[in-house]
C-alpha cells in the first residue's frame, strides 16, 4: 500500500515535470517567434506571441521586458511599465531590464523614478557606455554636474561614438545656463568654452548630423557669434529641411546681420511647416515687419 502511494505520487510529480517542461518549450518557442516578427517590425503580431508565452509561462523575464519595450514603441506606457517592472523583479540583477524600465517611466513622464531605475541599471551594467550615457543625457536637465560625470565615464567606455561627444556638449551648455543664474560669469563662460569643445568633436566624427549643427547654431547664438550661427542653422536645414525650429533661428539670426529678404525666406518655411499654429501667426507678423524694412 505505501509503495503504491510513492509511486503514485512519483508518477505525478514526473508529469507535472514534463508538463512543465513541455510548456517552457511552447513559450520560447513563442518567444523567439516573437523576435523574429519584431525584426520585421511586425510589431502588433510580436505583442500576440509574447503574450502567448506568457500564457505558458508567467515568469518568463526576457518576454515580459520585450513586451515592455513593444509597448513603449506603440507608446502605450502604462503597460510598457507593468511588463517591466514585472521584468525587474524577475531578474533582478539584469541591467538591461533596468534600462528599459527607465526609459519606459521617462517615456510616461516619470522622471524622478526614471533616473532611479536607470541609476539601478548603470550600477548593474558599469561598462555599458550608452546605458551611462543615457542616464547622463536625461539627467542633463535636472543635475547638469552629474551628467556631465556620467557621460565622460561613457566616452571613456566608447571613445569613437559621435551622440556622447554630442550629448556632453549640450549637458556643459545646460550647466552653463545655471552658472549663469548662479551669477557665476567664470563658470558660465568656462562650460560655454567646453560645450562647443565637445560638440566640435562630434562634429568631425559625424558631420551629417541635422540636430548636431542646429544645438551649434543655438551655442553660437549665446556666444553671440552671428556669421558661425547662421552657417550651421543653415547646414541643419539643408540636411533636415523639415526641422521647424532651425527655420525660426535662422530667421531670426538673419534678421540680426540685415539679411532681410533671406529672413522673410526662413520664416516663410517655418509659416510652411506649422501652418495653423500660434507660432506660425507670430512668424507671419515678422515677416511683414521684415518687408516693411526692404
Amino acid at each position: 500500500m505505501r509503495n503504491s502511494f510513492v509511486i503514485a505520487v512519483a508518477l505525478a510529480l514526473a508529469a507535472t515535470m514534463l508538463l512543465s517542461s513541455a510548456r517552457a518549450d511552447r513559450a520560447s518557442s513563442y518567444y523567439h517567434q516573437a523576435l523574429a516578427l519584431k525584426k520585421q517590425r511586425k510589431y502588433k503580431a510580436a505583442i500576440a506571441k509574447l503574450r502567448d508565452a506568457l500564457r505558458e509561462r508567467d515568469d518568463y523575464a526576457a518576454a515580459h521586458r520585450s513586451l515592455g519595450i513593444l509597448y513603449r514603441k506603440l507608446k502605450k506606457n502604462n503597460k510598457a511599465i507593468h511588463h517591466l517592472e514585472r521584468a525587474t523583479k524577475l531578474s533582478s540583477s539584469s541591467g538591461q531590464a533596468f534600462y528599459s524600465l527607465g526609459l519606459a517611466y521617462y517615456a510616461a513622464g516619470y522622471h524622478k523614478k526614471a533616473l532611479a531605475a536607470l541609476e539601478k541599471a548603470a550600477a548593474l551594467s558599469p561598462k555599458n557606455a550608452q546605458l551611462i550615457a543615457t542616464l547622463g543625457s536625461l539627467m542633463m536637465r535636472s543635475d547638469p554636474e552629474r551628467a556631465l560625470a556620467h557621460l565622460k565615464k561613457a566616452i571613456t567606455l566608447d571613445s569613437r561614438n559621435a551622440n556622447h561627444y554630442h550629448q556632453l556638449g549640450l549637458a556643459y551648455r545646460r550647466a552653463a545656463v545655471r552658472a549663469l543664474r548662479q551669477k557665476d560669469k567664470s563658470k558660465y563662460d568656462q562650460h560655454l568654452k567646453h560645450a562647443e569643445k565637445q560638440m566640435l568633436v562630434s562634429l568631425r566624427m559625424k558631420e551629417s548630423n541635422a540636430g548636431l549643427h542646429f544645438d551649434l547654431g543655438a551655442l553660437y547664438r549665446r556666444l553671440s557669434k552671428r556669421d558661425k550661427a547662421i552657417r550651421h542653422y543653415q547646414r541643419a536645414v539643408a540636411l533636415k529641411p523639415t526641422l521647424a525650429a532651425a527655420w525660426w533661428d535662422l530667421g531670426h539670426m538673419l534678421k540680426m546681420a540685415k539679411r532681410y529678404s533671406d529672413a522673410i525666406r526662413a520664416l516663410q518655411k517655418y509659416v510652411q511647416l506649422r501652418a495653423g499654429t500660434g507660432s506660425a501667426r507670430i512668424a507671419e507678423k515678422r515677416i511683414q515687419e521684415l518687408k516693411a524694412k526692404k
